[in-house]
Parts: structure tokens; C-alpha cells; sequence
């Protein structure tokens, strides 16, 4: 059995947040799992403070895998956004992150897009609202 320290593979993570469109895009590339939520989550807070209301499009196009702590930032993003009348769009364009959406019943709490040209259309004026 081998001795020192075990070394995992690296696995590539990038957030970075763009203005598009009257939206802000907070795109996602690699896993959204317990090691990137910090830097979602902080990309997800500053787009809520820059536009009131908030137009965020978390775009999780280039995500090849989401766990339970992935969803838990995306139903934040969500509480957050919609707590100050804003209106949030998710992009799942993988049929894997698409089934995790739809075994977890969030594919019917989010309006979900497959790709972000479609997520872009104008804002409806937020569903935290009352619009």
C-alpha cells in the first residue's frame, strides 16, 4: 500500500459573471459541487447588489456535474434573487444536469433554458415581484 499524501486529479472550475442583454449571466464551466459553491454563491450575491431589480441568469451550460450541494446554491440564488424582486433563469444544457434538475423537483420551481440565447429574452419583471 502506498504512503504519503493522496492526490486527486484537478478538476477545472471558472465563474465569471458578464453583462448581457439586461441580464446578468453568471456562468458556470466545470462541477458545481461542495468545493466551487463558495465562489458561485459570492458571484450570485454580487449580481443581486448590481441591478435593482436583479436580472440573473445563472448559465450552468458548461457544467458537466452537479451534486446536492450545487442545487442547494441554485435554490439560494433563487431565495435571493426573488427577495428582491428580481427574476432569475437557469441554463441546463447537459441531459445528465438536466436529470439532476428533474429528479429533484427544481425543473419546476425554475424557469430552465437550454441554451443562453433563449435565456436572454427581455425580463418579465420578476417573479418575486407580484408582476
Amino acid at each position: 500500500m502506498p504512503h504519503g499524501p493522496v492526490r486527486w486529479p484537478l478538476v477545472y472550475f471558472d465563474c465569471h459573471t458578464t453583462e448581457q442583454a439586461g441580464w446578468t449571466v453568471v456562468a458556470v464551466v466545470g462541477e458545481l459541487d461542495l468545493a466551487s459553491v463558495p465562489g458561485v454563491r459570492s458571484s450570485v450575491v454580487a449580481a443581486t447588489q448590481n441591478r435593482k431589480p436583479p436580472y440573473v441568469v445563472l448559465d450552468l451550460a458548461g457544467v458537466e456535474f452537479i451534486d446536492s450541494m450545487g442545487l442547494g446554491v441554485v435554490v439560494g440564488a433563487r431565495k435571493r434573487v426573488y427577495a428582491v424582486g428580481g427574476e432569475l433563469r437557469v441554463v441546463v444544457a447537459t441531459e445528465r444536469v438536466q436529470r439532476v434538475f428533474a429528479l429533484s423537483g427544481l425543473d419546476t420551481l425554475l424557469p430552465l433554458f437550454k441554451s443562453l440565447a433563449e435565456a436572454l429574452v427581455p425580463p418579465t419583471g420578476g417573479v418575486g415581484d407580484g408582476a
